[in-house]
């Protein structure tokens, strides 16, 4: 337990960490996360949602982009300019909203991260059964209720609270505050272990997944350098290169996450660790690091589409270059006619 009077970190620390972690780098990883999730979507859909490996990522790639949009509203009410305008609302009350929100994104993403490495590896344990264990029906389905369950896990906070009119004698005007009723906090807390128990879950799922993927890759090096040219061979190669990119993802999230699964724990071995407890700056500081981690893995995966999958690259350099021989090409009367390359990442 925490010694009364004595704190593991002042406002002005804090104020450090925040203007890292959410005011500068943190809010330009949050915005540029959010422009390549942006064009994401747009090279998933032009490549077509036949393949269920990418309908799962297109899946992913959304989560990922409402999570990094409230996470950048959420950097803004961090924001001293922010906070110090007169507003119709508290911004740090906002923040209480925009947080659970940015939750049940980052909830979803840690749940189709778990399904897209358990697909590898059901892929690379049973390769003659994945087509018809894994269809692009089921992965809809699956994708489908990941978002319900999680969206409804985190609905009861909006329940707990409710907005009213209030005076400021400060500003000497209304304001919109928030008010808890009475089970409030009991429903806060039983939201918070399922917000948490839930994605620890889909996080051991990973772990167990990637160690699976690492194991086996390693295993089938050697033989399948050995495979003689034919179509085996090239659907091999592909599984091959789309396991790898998909280990490269879990990676990237377990190191990103793993900090948040060791401090859901603190609250639970010391009632102090808590916003509304005595060491709520020191929590804040951790929650913004969080923050900015989790901000770091939902924009990764695009750089990790365009080093590791050339299907990925071509059509995203085709999206881009069709747009100037459009261009080019109107002054002359000619049409262009590039051809979209078949299949998935």
């Amino acid at each position: 337990m925490a010694v009364p009077g004595r704190v593991i970190m002042n406002t002005e620390t804090l104020s450090y960490f925040l203007m890292i972690n959410c005011w500068g780098p943190g809010q330009c990883v949050a915005v540029i996360g959010v422009l390549v999730n942006v064009v994401n979507v747009v090279v998933f859909l032009k490549q077509g949602l036949r393949d269920s490996v990418n309908i799962s990522l297109l899946g992913l790639t959304i989560s990922d982009l409402g999570s990094l949009i409230i996470l950048v509203l959420l950097n803004l009410c961090w924001a001293p300019a922010v906070t110090k305008l007169h507003l119709p609302f508290y911004p740090h009350q906002m923040m209480y909203f925009l947080f659970y929100g940015h939750t049940a994104f980052s909830r979803v993403t840690t749940g189709l991260t778990a399904w897209i490495a358990f697909e590898r590896c059901l892929c690379i344990v049973a390769p003659l059964k994945i087509k018809t264990l894994i269809t692009p029906g089921k992965s809809v389905m699956v994708i489908c209720v990941l978002y319900v369950i999680t969206i409804a896990s985190v609905t009861p906070i909006f329940y707990t609270s409710k907005f009213v009119w209030i005076t400021d004698p400060i500003r000497n005007t209304t304001v919109l505050s928030y008010v808890k009723i009475a089970e409030g906090r009991i429903i806060d807390d039983i939201i918070y272990i399922i917000n948490n128990v839930l994605p620890l879950l889909f996080f051991i799922l990973i772990v167990s997944c990637t160690a699976i993927l690492v194991t086996t890759l390693h295993r089938n090096a050697k033989w399948r350098q050995q495979m003689t040219a034919s179509k085996t061979q090239v659907v091999s190669k592909r599984d091959t290169k789309v396991t790898q990119m998909v280990l490269a993802i879990s990676v990237v999230f377990i190191v990103c996450y793993i900090p948040g699964a060791l401090f859901f724990l603190l609250p639970l071995t010391n009632q102090e660790m808590k916003v509304a407890g005595s060491e709520r700056n020191f929590v804040i500081a951790i929650v913004s690091i969080m923050l900015l981690l989790e901000g770091i893995q939902e924009s990764a995966n695009f750089f990790i589409y365009i080093e590791m999958s050339s299907k990925f690259r071509a059509t995203f350099q085709q999206l881009f270059s069709l747009r100037f021989k459009q261009s080019d090409d109107s002054k002359i009367g000619n049409v262009d006619k590039t051809v979209q390359p078949e299949g998935g990442v």
